[in-house]
C-alpha cells in the first residue's frame, strides 16, 4: 500500500495536518526544552519522536523549516490564549494590559521554546516572521489605544518591543517579575 504525499508547491513537504508532522514538532518542543537551540538537531528531534531521519525530511526542508514552524506553532497558540483571555473585554487600555499579561504568560508556560526562538532570530526567515508577528501585535493592541493615543499603532509597536524584552527578563530569572509587568501595564495609555 503506498501512501500520497501531498505537495504545496517547491520545496515544500507532506501536508501540514499529518500526524507525523506534529509529532515531529512536539518532540522539537522536548528537546528545545530539554537542550536549548544548540541540542535542536534533526537526529536529536528525531530520535524524541522515534521515526527515521528520513522522515524528518518528507515533512520538513530543514532545521530552518522545523525552527519557523515552531515559531509559527508557539505564536498561534499564544495569540489564541490571549484571544480567549481578552474576549468579551471592550477595547481600551483594560484590554492591553490583559493582553500583555497573556502574552508573558503564555510565554512562561514553555520557556524552552521561547528562549529557542529568541536564539533563533539570526536566521532570516526567523527574522521575517518576528517581523510579522510583531506587526500582528501591534495592530491588535492598536485597537485599544485608539481612545487614549494619537498616534495608536506607534505606540503599540513599542509596548509590543518592551513586551518582548520584558518576556526574555522572565526567561532570563525563571519567574514572572511583578515590577517589570507593572512597568509595562504604566506604558499603556489611559
Amino acid at each position: 500500500m503506498s501512501t500520497t504525499v501531498r505537495r504545496r508547491g517547491p520545496g515544500s513537504r507532506a501536508d501540514a495536518s499529518h500526524p507525523t508532522r506534529h509529532e515531529l514538532l512536539d518532540a522539537a518542543v522536548l528537546v528545545a526544552d530539554r537542550d536549548g537551540i544548540d541540542g535542536l538537531s534533526v537526529t536529536a528531534v528525531t530520535q524524541a519522536a522515534g521515526v527515521a531521519k528520513g522522515t524528518f525530511y518528507v515533512h520538513f526542508t530543514d532545521r530552518s523549516t522545523l525552527l519557523l514552524e515552531l515559531h509559527r506553532r508557539f505564536h498561534e497558540d499564544l495569540f489564541a490564549a490571549i484571544a480567549e483571555r481578552t474576549a468579551g473585554l471592550p477595547p481600551g487600555p483594560d484590554r492591553a494590559r490583559v493582553r500583555i499579561v497573556a502574552f508573558l504568560d503564555g510565554c512562561r508556560r514553555l520557556p524552552g521554546v521561547r528562549a529557542l526562538l529568541l536564539q533563533a532570530r539570526s536566521d532570516a526567515t526567523i527574522r521575517d516572521e518576528v517581523q510579522r508577528r510583531n506587526d500582528q501585535a501591534a495592530r491588535l493592541l492598536a485597537d485599544d489605544l485608539r481612545s487614549t493615543s494619537d498616534v495608536p499603532l506607534e505606540c503599540a509597536r513599542l509596548i509590543v518591543a518592551a513586551t518582548a524584552e520584558a518576556a526574555r527578563h522572565e526567561l532570563d530569572a525563571q519567574r514572572a517579575l511583578p515590577r517589570t509587568r507593572r512597568a509595562l501595564a504604566a506604558l499603556v495609555p489611559g
